[in-house]
C-alpha cells in the first residue's frame, strides 16, 4: 500500500496512466476496491468475474475524457468475442444492485474478521507456524511462518509441504480450497459463521493427526536400533 501514492505521483508528473488490477480486490474491500480503500485515485482499473456473481465477465472503465479514445467512438480498438454478453450483463448488474441495495460489506468485513479470529485460534492451539493474513473478504494462511511474509521472497519454504497435507486433510473432510499454498481465498454472500465454525474445526482435526502422525515418526526415529516395540 505505501507505494501506491507515489506510483500516483510518478505517473501525474510524466504524463502516463496508473493502471490498477482491481481483479482480486475489486467490489471485495469495499464499493471502490482498493483504490478507494487505500485513498488511491487510478486513471484505470481492471475487474473480473466479481462484478458479475461469479459469471465469465471482466470490464475495465475509467473517466469519460478516457474511455472515449476507444473504440467504437475512438480509434483505439477493443473488441471481445463475449463483450456484452446479455446474460453475463445482466447477472452483472443484479449483483451490483444487490450489493448497494444491501450495503453488504459491512456484513462481509464482520464474517472475515470472524474468520481470522476462529482461524488464528486454532492454528495458535496446534502449534504449527502459520499466519492468518486478511483483508475484506479475502483472506490467506502463511505457512511456516508465526508472522505474515512482506513479501512472495520472505514466504516460508516449507510453506507448499504444509498447505498439500492440509488441503488434502480438509477435503476429506469434505472442504476444498485453492489447491495451491499461494493462492488466497474469498469469502463470499453465501457463507455464514457456522461455515467458517466448520472450517475451523476441520482444520483443528485435520492439524491434530499432522502433530500426532509428526510425533510419531520421531519417536520411531529415536528408538534405539534393534529394540522391541
Amino acid at each position: 500500500p505505501r507505494v501506491l501514492a507515489p506510483l500516483r505521483e510518478l505517473c501525474t508528473r510524466h504524463g502516463a496512466l496508473l493502471i490498477f488490477d482491481e481483479v482480486i480486490s475489486g467490489f471485495r474491500l469495499g464499493p471502490g476496491g482498493a483504490a478507494a480503500h487505500y485513498g488511491v485515485q487510478p486513471d484505470l482499473a481492471t475487474f473480473g468475474k466479481v462484478i458479475g456473481g461469479g459469471m465469465p465477465v471482466g470490464a475495465f472503465g475509467g473517466p469519460r475524457d478516457i474511455m472515449r479514445r476507444l473504440a467504437p467512438t475512438g480509434g483505439v480498438y477493443q473488441a471481445g468475442t463475449l463483450s456484452g454478453n446479455p446474460v453475463a450483463m445482466t447477472a452483472g448488474l443484479t449483483t451490483l444492485r444487490y450489493l448497494r441495495r444491501y450495503d453488504c460489506w459491512e456484513g462481509l468485513e464482520e464474517l472475515g474478521q470472524y474468520l481470522k479470529q476462529r482461524l488464528g485460534s486454532v492454528l495458535t492451539r496446534s502449534g504449527v507456524p502459520a499466519a492468518v493474513v486478511r483483508i475484506g473478504s479475502i483472506f490467506w494462511i502463511a505457512w511456516g511462518s508465526s508472522a505474515a511474509p512482506a513479501s512472495a521472497e520472505a514466504i516460508h519454504p516449507d510453506a507448499a509441504r504444509i498447505y498439500r497435507d492440509v488441503f488434502h486433510g480438509l477435503l476429506e473432510r469434505g472442504i476444498a480450497l485453492a489447491p495451491s499454498a499461494y493462492e488466497v481465498g474469498f469469502l463470499s454472500l453465501a457463507h455464514t459463521p457456522e461455515h467458517i465454525d466448520r472450517l475451523a474445526d476441520a482444520l483443528g482435526n485435520v492439524l491434530d493427526n499432522l502433530n500426532s502422525e509428526s510425533n510419531s515418526t520421531d519417536q520411531a526415529d529415536n528408538e534405539p536400533e534393534g529394540s522391541e516395540s
